[in-house]
């Protein structure tokens, strides 16, 4: 029996160890994200905006020379409303691009000690409270609200927020009469399987594999070059579809 106990002792250890290797991953992923996009933010944004006005171009272009072909006369009011909703995704990709980038170079620096406390409130709460950990919260909205915003503030590095959600779950829990006992979860070795195939995906896609860039100065300098040759080749490319463009005669009054 000891020993029945011991080895499930050890795999929910395991599966803990695992579970919490993958969200500090994933928090070294953001921070990698963010870096990156402070880096190659400027360029990035003004390549996908030229890329997003160039697909803009060849819609118009595209609606206008089918006016043309129908013999309809063509219709500037007509057109925006068409280009307004052909670009609609591709302005809200713009837009969150916009943010992110913006987002990144306002990110503020934290000391090796704040993001060392910040992790071992992290794993002190995701013992208490983790999901996989603890499936008898499944249909607890309070725990999982709380978890949630707990993910939030590791990510982003907001000690104050982990602190005040500490006292929180706290709380939360002694309200319950929640003990220290470990709960049963079936199929441990399968789970902790699932969770490893997972970490090997984060370190092995972007944006973790950034970070190879990222610590290379020549790499970053490769980078920048290869960003900047593409925004010239589309901004060469942007003024082509504007002079075909030009070429369509519009009726002068919107109908």
């Amino acid at each position: 029996m000891n020993g029945l106990i011991r080895v499930k002792n050890e795999s929910y250890s395991r599966y803990e160890e695992v579970l919490l290797r993958k969200a500090n991953l994933k928090k070294e992923a953001h921070q990698i994200m963010l870096n990156y996009l402070n880096v190659f933010g400027d360029l990035i944004q003004e390549l996908f905006t030229l890329k997003v006005e160039c697909i803009k171009l060849k819609k118009m272009i595209s609606y206008c020379q089918a006016m043309v072909n129908r013999d309809l006369p063509l219709n500037r009011g007509s057109l925006e409303q068409f280009i307004e909703k052909q670009m609609s995704d591709y302005q809200k990709e713009l837009d969150d691009m916009i943010a992110q980038v913006k987002n990144a170079k306002e990110s503020e620096d934290v000391s090796l000690a704040t993001v060392r406390l910040i992790k071992q409130k992290y794993y002190r709460l995701a013992k208490l409270i983790h999901p996989d950990l603890h499936p008898e919260y499944a249909d607890d909205e309070v725990i999982q609200e709380l978890w949630y915003r707990i993910n939030v503030a590791y990510e982003c590095n907001q000690l104050n927020d982990m602190e005040e959600l500490e006292v929180q779950v706290n709380a939360y829990l002694a309200s319950l009469g929640v003990g220290g006992e470990m709960p049963e979860i079936a199929n441990l070795e399968e789970k902790i399987e699932a969770v490893e195939k997972e970490i090997d995906t984060i370190v092995h896609t972007k944006p973790y594999i950034y970070r190879f860039i990222l610590e290379d100065p020549d790499d970053v300098k490769r980078k920048k070059e290869e960003l900047q040759e593409d925004i010239q080749s589309y901004t060469d490319y942007k003024e082509e579809l504007e002079q075909i463009f030009e070429q369509f005669q519009f009726e002068e009054m919107y109908s």
